[in-house]
């Protein structure tokens, strides 16, 4: 049966057809990793922009209101 199928020229070239198209996107994912790799750095950049910048922001709330934190006064009854 197995013999049946390889010898299919239709099979054959399905196989083929597949397999150079596999290696093709593998080629292109190979080429694309330092692409990637600078995509993954900008990301990164931009998320520990944004965590300073929300640092940034909490601290200006909180030094904007040190007295009422340090008086207790909007502590719950």
């Amino acid at each position: 049966m197995i013999a049946l199928v390889r010898d299919n020229p239709l099979i054959a070239f399905t196989v083929a057809f597949f397999r150079t198209q596999v290696d093709g996107v593998r080629d292109r994912a190979r080429s694309d990793r330092g692409a990637s790799a600078v995509e993954w750095v900008v990301i990164a950049a931009i998320c520990v922009l944004a965590a300073l910048a929300i640092g940034a922001a909490v601290m200006a709330v909180v030094s904007a209101n040190k007295a009422k934190i340090q008086q207790g006064t909007n502590l719950p009854s």
